[in-house]
């Protein structure tokens, strides 16, 4: 997949030429179509960046596009009833956004983050839609990924819907792992820039039942903290504090 014809990025709706490019659809749902969809997916849409906390969507806006993330990270987030913002998700590169609203046709149900400067590439919904219906590799990719998401999401709410503050805190940290983990020194590092602010977030709890928690998943030995981020060091411990039983095949150690 050359993408040498394309060579201009849109900063805060600007164009920049001349900038290098990043190859998508190397992971995420598109990941494993044949070449033919692959280079018929990657001629469609214009590249972007974001900057640092930039909208990319935002909640109540009709669905007019979809968009693939290739680089940073962007963060899912929705209004609540007293005014406030809920943490939803966290997405990484390759994984696809706003697909939703496209597909059924009603206003967004979430907002988008960039949670650092963050580059996409953006496909208009008759696009997309169209090439959903020429291509029936894609239409089942996509309609494997959304499943999934809905699956995570459900979990999602029943994991981190009940339990004392370690649980709660724990089951977030695993899920975080299974989805961004990467290997690290002494266990696998969540590879998500993530603050105290946005785990209680996720995690719906208080800043300060979060520093509790962490202090006690150090103590076990389960995680460690530090500038470089959060490593899970051994899944055991995690998933005892997490009150879920741990699967046979994958070890103690993370």
């Amino acid at each position: 997949m050359d993408d040498s014809r394309d060579r201009t990025e849109a900063v805060g709706g600007r164009a920049r030429p001349g900038t290098a490019t990043v190859v998508p659809f190397e992971r995420g749902p598109f990941a494993g179509l044949g070449a033919d969809d692959l280079r018929t997916l990657h001629g469609l849409g214009t590249r972007r960046v974001y900057s640092h906390n930039e909208a990319l969507m935002i909640e109540g806006e009709p669905g007019d596009r979809v968009v693939v993330l290739l680089t940073g990270w962007v963060k899912v987030v929705a209004a609540t009833e007293d005014g406030g913002e809920a943490l939803l998700a966290v997405r990484q590169p390759g994984e696809l956004v706003g697909e939703l609203a496209v597909l059924d046709g009603e206003p967004r149900s979430a907002s988008v983050l960039a949670v650092r400067t963050s580059t996409t590439r953006e496909i208009g919904a008759a696009a997309f839609l169209d090439y959903l219906a020429d291509r029936p590799a894609a239409a089942l990719a996509l309609q494997r990924s959304v499943t999934r998401k809905l699956r995570l999401a459900t979990r999602y709410r029943i994991d981190v819907g009940h339990g004392t503050g370690l649980a709660r805190l724990a089951r977030t940290l695993l899920i975080l792992l299974d989805s961004c983990g990467v290997p690290a020194e002494q266990g696998l590092r969540i590879d998500i820039p993530l603050s105290h602010a946005d785990l209680a977030a996720l995690a719906r709890l208080s800043a300060a039942s979060v520093e509790r928690s962490l202090r006690t998943l150090r103590d076990q030995g389960a995680v460690r903290t530090g500038y470089r981020g959060l490593v899970v060091r051994d899944r055991a411990p995690l998933a005892a504090a997490a009150g879920l039983a741990l699967p046979g095949d994958r070890g103690g150690r993370a």
